[in-house]
């Protein structure tokens, strides 16, 4: 049976795996099958662990050398809630905190190099948060330019180890059509601390006031703000192709925000997907990437247009 080695033993410490079947397999001797919740408890040494109601006092993790889920077991699907202790669920768990709905699975950080470096356990795929704000893209863009001569992302790639998030390219291969925007946040939060007294990147900075209340669990990469290609895949799902072709036929490219709108429905306190929402994604000095709810449709708008922001993690 194919297994999906889930998460480093310091990750692991003071988490909790979703009822499922586990092999856990110690350093020494032979693998335990095991079903149920698998769980970690907080004593001080985070040694102590136990799988549904029982407890083997056998194994501790410095003993183990890893957890194993079979393939095909509780793999999270789109339009799954998930929760504040980083689990999922088909149908809403009211024993449980929702902090967000699943819209994508696959594997994030495929070309974010930021994000594979700083949480590699994240590759199951992306959560949207449960609130959103209208705002600008960027304050004074234009007297940046004037003052700096360049775009946020031409300063992101000059001054950081961070992807340039400024893209007019459309190709399959460019930024444009990749999950980026863990990396995107991080360049923006570099640019705000140099510039954010005067140039600001809104969407970075306004990201903290539409997580809060929903603390992400230590076993995702945290809200950022996402990409142009992510905030399509939330619109549109997972089509295949180029997002730039999307929004333009006679039936709207938006299957996957009705799925989840039907789930936000369920959460006390959700706000749904409509309207236009911002990227991470830049267009150029004066411009950044957008999609119009409504149909798909990828869009390039003013930087002092109010759109929506909406957080998402990777997980």
């Amino acid at each position: 049976m194919k297994k999906t080695v889930l998460l480093s033993l310091a990750v692991m410490a003071s988490y909790i795996l979703a009822e499922a079947q586990f092999v856990v397999t110690p350093k020494v001797g032979a693998p335990v099958e095991v079903s149920g919740n698998v769980s970690f408890s907080a004593n001080a040494d985070n040694t102590s662990w136990s799988i549904g109601e029982s407890y083997d006092s056998s194994f501790d993790l410095s003993q183990i050398a890893s957890i194993s889920l079979a393939e095909g077991e509780n793999k999270a699907k789109p339009g799954d809630f998930f929760y504040s202790d980083g689990t999922w669920s088909t149908t809403l768990d009211v024993s449980k905190t929702p902090i967000g709905v699943v819209f994508y699975i696959g594997d994030p950080t495929e070309h974010d190099a930021a994000l594979r470096a700083a949480h590699p356990e994240c590759v199951h795929g992306l959560v949207v948060g449960l609130k959103q704000k209208k705002c600008e893209w960027q304050d004074y863009y234009s007297d940046f330019d004037d003052e700096v001569g360049m775009s946020v992302g031409e300063w992101i790639e000059e001054n950081t180890d961070y992807v340039s998030i400024t893209t007019r390219s459309e190709a399959l291969n460019s930024v444009f059509n990749q999950i980026m925007g863990y990396n995107n946040t991080c360049g923006i939060d570099a640019f705000n601390e140099e510039y954010g007294w005067d140039y600001e990147v809104l969407v970075g900075s306004e990201l903290s006031a539409v997580a809060t209340g929903a603390e992400a669990p230590v076993s995702t990469s945290g809200w950022y703000v996402p990409s142009v290609k992510e905030v399509s895949l939330l619109c549109s799902g997972d089509l295949g192709g180029n997002i730039g072709d999307l929004g333009y036929g006679d039936v709207p490219d938006n299957a996957n925000a009705v799925l989840i709108n039907e789930r936000l429905a369920q959460i006390s306190g959700a706000v749904s997907l409509s309207g236009v929402y911002w990227s991470s994604t830049e267009y150029s000095v004066t411009q950044a990437h957008s999609v119009q709810f409504s149909n798909g449709l990828v869009m390039q708008t003013s930087k002092g247009g109010s759109n929506n922001l909406r957080p998402v993690l990777a997980f």
